[in-house]
């Protein structure tokens, strides 16, 4: 039997995002579509600017929404093994899914999924800011999973 590590790294795009989308939802109901794309666009915002993440910006990388949704899936197995199980059995029930995931908003989706680690608010004045709460190494899952959100989002540092 594989290790959740190599079944998360097998999944394809689609399937990452599928799971990544149970999973949030598991911790907290995701809101609908257009509040999800409403955060999408808040995150793409707040990180264009945020000179606190250019440590975590690997220049001329990019990665797509399934590379994203697997980093943050990897992340939350081996962060959250409570989760391990929600993850499992979303793996291996495909008609189980909560809502059909729409890859414009997987950003949003890891924002929901990690939200006791990172946040994303407007402040007093208007502006998305994104805080990562916990200082990761850029090495360990979690700095994997900043690095692969700047490489996804345009225009991120």
């Amino acid at each position: 039997m594989t290790s959740i590590t190599d079944t998360i790294a097998a999944l394809t795009g689609e399937e990452a995002i599928r799971v990544l989308a149970d999973t949030a939802d598991y911790r907290n109901r995701l809101p609908d579509p257009a509040q999800l794309r409403t955060l999408e666009t808040g995150l793409r915002d707040a990180t264009a600017d945020d000179t606190e993440l250019a440590g975590y910006a690997e220049p001329g990388t990019t990665a797509d929404a399934g590379d994203l949704a697997r980093a943050t899936l990897l992340h939350l197995a081996a962060t959250n093994p409570d989760l391990v199980p929600v993850i499992t059995r979303t793996i291996s029930d495909p008609d189980y899914a909560v809502r059909e995931p729409v890859t414009l908003t997987v950003g949003a989706l890891v924002v929901l999924a990690l939200q006791t680690e990172v946040k994303l608010a407007r402040n007093a004045q208007g502006r998305w800011t994104f805080t990562v709460h916990k200082h990761p190494a850029r090495d360990s899952t979690l700095g994997q999973v900043i690095s692969k959100l700047l490489a996804y989002l345009p225009g991120s540092k």
